[in-house]
């Protein structure tokens, strides 16, 4: 492999790894050696809310301020879609807990004391 294709393949790696993390579309990002990057939930509230009211106070006109005011509507959208998801992966993470305690339940009945069908001596 040629030094040029090697450097071209992580550059293009660390390009996408920016992506993912300055992006909005995804609540968690691992990266090899490095870990896992969460998105903190109570992080998208509080820029939803300043997104909110900067919208609110900001609505002069001129094409800056249309420019802007459509980044930030969108920023806004991309921040409740990741809420969202975010919202989605704490019930899964709910329902995985409460079927994992029921499960534990129903399996206390195999410990329970009775006869030994392990071939023991006793």
């Amino acid at each position: 492999m040629s030094v040029e294709l090697a450097e071209d393949v992580i550059l293009y790696y660390w390009r996408e790894i920016r992506k993912s993390l300055s992006g909005l579309s995804h609540s968690r990002i691992h990266v090899t050696n490095l870990g896992d990057f969460v998105t903190k939930h109570w992080k998208i509230d509080e820029k939803i809310e300043m997104l909110e009211k900067w919208e609110e106070s900001n609505k002069l006109k001129g094409m800056q301020q249309i420019t802007a005011r459509f980044k930030t509507a969108e920023s806004l959208f991309d921040l409740k879609n990741l809420k969202k998801i975010v919202e989605e992966e704490n019930q899964r993470k709910d329902f995985i807990k409460l079927h994992k305690n029921e499960f534990k339940k129903h399996n206390t009945d195999l410990e329970s004391k009775g006869a030994d069908t392990g071939g023991s001596e006793e």
